[in-house]
């Protein structure tokens, strides 16, 4: 919605900054001819740019921010004379406070609309600039802006933290965590080769490698092919491609830390040393889903 937001504000400053000549040459019919052709793929290019951006929007955005709305109010605002400049003008700094307003109203800071106006017209109304006011104004603005914009990153934060604790408690990321949990001991009570770290990663030893490990701060080259626990392939890069530990997932880099020139390990690792609850979609990968992946390194160059 920040977004959408955003597109309004920069169109209504860029009415505000020309205007519209009716008379000479842009009357005739050539132009004319032009013209039409110019508000027709404008407005298709534009209602599908915006379209792709609703799209992507959650349904509860979507229902405060209804089609017939805002077409309602790109209406009111292209079909406004272009020549009041004055009143254009207003409507570009009104959308750009609409949108810090509605920041604040989301973080639970009530504003009243009608006294900010009321401040605004009296401040704007005056005759002449008093510099002293003008000053001790912005300073005690920034004082009260600084405190809605804390308020403002503890709104937000705890909102992040509610949704990050709805994802691990999703049925889906439960369901695969313990997928995962039982593949990883079914696993390891078959083959007594499988270790396991602190961390939870897993890991299997095929080829120990010369030389020194990778390291936390190292890098090597790394032919690898990324499985989910079912056999899924989701990832696979036969040529080899320079990996830093600290580049990939946790679990990737850890085992990737410890491996050294010429080595071959099987990594198991947990979702949360993965992608965690909010898995890879586009890669096919739920939240808390166990991956499992066969590394080789050559090139290995250690941390220093």
């Amino acid at each position: 919605m920040k977004k959408i937001i955003m597109v309004c504000g920069v169109a209504a400053m860029m009415l505000g900054a020309v205007s519209c000549n009716k008379s000479g040459s842009s009357d005739s019919s050539a132009n004319k001819g032009f013209g039409d052709s110019l508000s027709m793929v404008m407005g298709e290019a534009q209602g599908s740019r915006l379209l792709s951006e609703y799209v992507t929007l959650p349904e509860d955005q979507k229902a405060n921010l209804k089609k017939e709305d805002i077409l309602r109010g790109l209406k009111q605002v292209i079909m406004t004379d272009t020549t009041q400049q004055g009143y254009l003008t207003g409507l570009s700094f009104g959308l750009q406070l609409a949108g810090q307003l509605y920041r604040y109203e989301e973080a639970g800071i009530p504003v009243d609309r009608s006294k900010l106006y009321e401040a605004y017209a009296k401040a704007f109304s005056a005759d002449t600039v008093n510099s002293d006011a003008l000053r001790n104004a912005q300073m005690e603005f920034q004082k009260f802006a600084e405190q809605a914009q804390q308020k403002m990153m503890e709104f937000y934060q705890k909102k992040e933290e509610a949704a990050r604790e709805a994802k691990e408690n999703s049925p889906e990321a439960k369901e695969n965590a313990a997928k995962g949990e039982a593949y990883l001991k079914d696993m390891m009570a078959k083959d007594p080769e499988i270790k396991v770290t602190p961390s939870g990663l897993a890991y299997k030893v095929i080829k120990e490698g010369q030389g020194e490990a990778v390291g936390a701060n190292g890098s090597a080259k790394v032919k690898y092919t990324g499985k989910l626990i079912d056999g899924k392939e989701f990832d696979k890069n036969e040529d080899g491609v320079v990996m830093n530990p600290h580049r990939v997932v946790p679990g990737f880099g850890e085992g990737l830390s410890m491996m050294k020139n010429g080595s071959s390990y099987v990594l198991y690792i947990p979702g949360k040393l993965a992608y965690g609850v909010d898995g890879n979609p586009q890669a096919g990968i739920g939240p808390n889903a166990m991956l499992v992946f066969e590394v080789e390194t050559s090139d290995v160059t250690p941390a220093k």
